[in-house]
């Protein structure tokens, strides 16, 4: 473990993998940290392979399990919600003091957990609205723009921020630097708990939403009741952006599947605690009433 990386991948699905893959080409030394064996012997076998717009890359990251994760610079998050702390803590020995924290995931609330669990105030947050599908283990498609948001928890570690900002856009992201990226992170948590939870409950795509009488109704209404929520927060949400966001998803992505729905299928956990919930629980802080949210809830 005599090894200090740049970055720590924690979570190499389909969006870290395209992270720490593309850091790994821009010169940067990264590690991949997944408990999947089958994706550790892949990438080491045949490279991280991404599919890109640009054309397609292979790359040479370390794959490694937890336990054998060595000391990063930075520790960039990219698990599901609910997986966090058991990821965080899983490579707890190769924490150090100064290591700062990364959270570009999906859902609300994750900067706040990642603090509690690392004891760590050096946590920087954002959002990234990158589009990813994992092929096969170890094989990842990306196509599309996008851009990524990240800024400071604490003001004061608005370099940290600035130095992440660069050296991902180095590696080909296109990046913003933000002092707050609060508005950011609501403003794409209000479309997924919009899209997500209308897919989610009526076990369909977009298409079917927009197809199906007052389903697409639904969506917005959804996305009405999150927004009132994160404007009593003190975020700026562009709800014109979201609504647009939502009909766009409905007529152009007619047979994507939205996260919460594949995880359903799956029978996996969803990341429902972190979208609805989040909204339902701090809706009650402030009063408001989000009936909507709640029955995708329960």
């Amino acid at each position: 473990m005599s090894q200090i990386y740049d970055y720590t991948i924690l979570g190499a699905g389909a969006v870290g993998s395209v992270f720490g893959g593309l850091l790994t080409q821009a010169g940067f030394r990264v590690q991949l940290v997944n408990r999947s064996a089958e994706t550790g012997k892949a990438i080491a076998e045949n490279g991280l392979r991404l599919d890109l717009s640009k054309g397609d890359v292979v790359c040479h990251p370390d794959a490694v399990q937890p336990q054998d994760a060595a000391p990063a610079r930075f520790v960039m998050a990219f698990t599901k919600t609910h997986q966090t702390e058991a990821a965080l803590l899983s490579i707890r020995d190769a924490m150090r003091p100064g290591t700062v924290f990364v959270t570009l995931q999906n859902g609300l609330g994750n900067a706040e957990l990642v603090a509690q669990v690392t004891g760590s105030a050096q946590v920087l947050h954002g959002v990234t609205m990158l589009p990813a599908t994992l092929l096969a283990p170890g094989h990842v498609r990306s196509h599309g723009s996008s851009q990524t948001w990240i800024g400071p928890v604490r003001i004061q570690d608005l370099p940290l921020a600035q130095t992440v900002h660069d050296d991902l856009r180095r590696a080909g992201f296109d990046m913003v630097l933000a002092d707050d990226p609060a508005g950011r992170i609501w403003q794409k948590a209000c479309f997924n708990v919009a899209l997500n939870g209308v897919c989610a409950l009526a076990m369909g795509s977009p298409g079917l939403i927009q197809a199906t009488d007052g389903l697409q109704d639904q969506a917005h209404a959804l996305a009405d009741e999150a927004i009132a929520v994160a404007v009593a927060e003190g975020a700026v949400v562009d709800s014109s952006a979201v609504h647009k966001l939502i009909d766009f998803a409905c007529a152009e992505h007619t047979y994507h599947k939205p996260s919460m729905l594949q995880d359903i299928e799956a029978g996996r956990l969803t990341e429902v605690d972190t979208l609805n919930g989040h909204v339902v629980a701090r809706a009650a802080v402030h009063r408001l009433d989000v009936p909507l949210n709640k029955l995708i809830l329960t």
